[in-house]
């Protein structure tokens, strides 16, 4: 997808030259979110997701593969698949009836990462007590929202306290494995928190990509997903300067991007992501591929490269 740098900007006495370059670049991010539309989703897990027409099914699929959603996307894609094909067709009614003991057999030899079967294991057992107690997961995650927060942060810091404090079954005592803990890491502790951010981002956002399969959190209420492509992609506009990824830098992600649309700041993570995705972004500054780059013109540190 080539981009043009933007044409000379012309300022007027009313708007100085930083507004200028602000509303150019969150023109460019608006075309770039509508031009990266469902012919990209092959390269995302969220393709998967969507196959799933009951929302109690796509909610747990969702969650499932939003855990495995780490590394590559064609090594991550096939165990997404691999690990949802063992559970029989029906997700929400397996998980309930999900007996560790009868059924741990159904993830014997996966591997992917540092998740084992087990960890896969512990991951349904605790989704059948929360689909139990709780009738889904959206129920179980508003328990702590505030409606009036500015940000998921506190909410989802509770919602991982509570499920790990979900109390183990006796044949997976021991877990959960360095998988599990990975997934359910913490806000409160300074993790970006990617893959729990973006499982949000499909329950909660609704356009031609995402689910919006949740009702009580809003999509402004959301926080960007950060990953390797989105920090550095996020560095190189300017959206962010801190410089390790972490809860900090995601929450800075997201105040930037607020700017461009306060309503629904994350609505451009699948775009950006995509652009990393696909090395549209060359990670060399000032290299020819930069000139056939959707963000050319835009980035930090190519403005005084050699062109």
């Amino acid at each position: 997808m080539k981009s043009k740098a933007p044409q000379s900007l012309d300022t007027s006495e009313e708007e100085d030259l930083p507004e200028v370059i602000e509303r150019s670049l969150r023109e460019k991010l608006d075309g770039l979110y509508l031009s990266y539309d469902a012919s990209f989703l092959h390269l995302d897990p969220l393709e998967i997701v969507r196959r799933y027409r009951d929302p109690a099914d796509a909610e747990i699929a969702a969650f499932i593969s939003a855990a495995l959603s780490i590394g590559r996307v064609d090594l991550f894609r096939p165990a997404i698949e691999k690990a949802l094909g063992s559970l029989r067709p029906g997700l929400s009614a397996f998980v309930r009836s999900f007996d560790p003991a009868r059924d741990l057999r159904i993830f014997n030899g996966f591997v992917y990462r540092f998740f084992r079967g087990p960890d896969l294991a512990v991951l349904l057992w605790r989704m059948k007590q929360i689909l139990i107690g709780y009738g889904s997961i959206q129920s179980f995650f508003l328990e702590a929202h505030d409606p009036a927060a500015r940000h998921i942060g506190p909410a989802l810091s509770s919602f991982i306290r509570r499920i790990r404090s979900i109390p183990a079954h006796p044949v997976l005592k021991g877990y959960p494995g360095s998988g599990i803990r990975a997934f359910l890491a913490d806000p409160e502790d300074g993790s970006a928190c990617k893959r729990l951010n973006l499982f949000l981002r499909w329950m909660v956002r609704k356009d031609h990509l995402d689910l919006g399969l949740w009702t009580g959190v809003r999509p402004d209420q959301l926080v960007m997903p950060v990953d390797t492509h989105i920090a550095r992609i996020g560095r190189m506009l300017g959206l962010t300067g801190i410089q390790s990824p972490g809860w900090a830098m995601a929450l800075e992600i997201t105040d930037s991007l607020r700017r461009f649309d306060p309503a629904d700041p994350v609505k451009y993570d699948f775009a950006l992501c995509t652009i990393g995705k696909t090395n549209a972004c060359p990670s060399e500054p000032g290299a020819p591929a930069c000139r056939l780059c959707p963000l050319d013109g835009y980035c930090i540190r190519n403005r005084n490269a050699p062109r």
